[in-house]
C-alpha cells in the first residue's frame, strides 16, 4: 500500500514532467515546495493513502505560509498523486475560523467531506495544474 508520504513524493516528482516548471522543497517547512514557473507560489502538501481522509494541517506553518510573500495554496491528496483538494489561502482560512476544529497537538483536521464543502476534488493531475494556474493568475 502507498503511503501518505509516498503519495506526496509521486506528486512533486510530477512537476519535473511540465515543461518550464519546477519545485524545490521551501524553507518554510518539509511539506511547503516552492514552484517556479508559471504559476509562481507556495504549495502545502499533504497526503493520505487510506479512508477515512483526515489530514493535519498545522497551524504554526499556516501562520508561517501567512507572512511570506508568494501566493499559498494546499493541496490535500489522497490515494494518488492524481486525486485531492486545491485549497487557496483564503479557502485555508475560512475553513480555519469557521470549519476545521483545532486538535491539541497544534493540527487543523480536516477531512473529506463537509469539511471541505467549498472545494471539488481534482482527478487528475494535469486538473490540478489547470486549476492551479487559473487561480494563481
Amino acid at each position: 500500500m502507498t503511503t501518505g508520504s509516498q503519495i506526496v513524493t509521486d506528486f512533486i516528482s510530477a512537476f519535473g514532467r511540465v515543461p518550464a516548471l519546477s519545485v524545490v522543497r521551501s524553507g518554510v517547512s518539509q511539506n511547503v515546495f516552492e514552484v517556479a514557473g508559471a504559476p509562481e507560489c507556495l504549495l502545502y502538501v499533504k497526503g493520505r493513502s487510506e479512508a477515512p481522509y483526515r489530514w493535519g494541517v498545522t497551524a504554526n506553518v499556516v501562520e508561517r505560509l501567512k507572512r511570506q510573500k508568494k501566493r499559498w495554496f494546499t493541496v490535500l491528496l489522497y490515494e494518488t498523486k492524481e486525486t485531492g483538494y486545491l485549497l487557496s489561502s483564503a479557502d485555508v482560512l475560512h475553513y480555519i475560523k469557521n470549519v476545521w476544529p483545532l486538535a491539541g497537538n497544534g493540527d487543523y483536521k480536516p477531512a473529506s467531506g463537509t469539511y471541505l464543502a467549498r472545494n471539488a476534488p481534482f482527478t487528475s493531475f494535469n486538473e490540478f495544474l489547470r486549476t492551479l494556474r487559473a487561480q494563481a493568475s
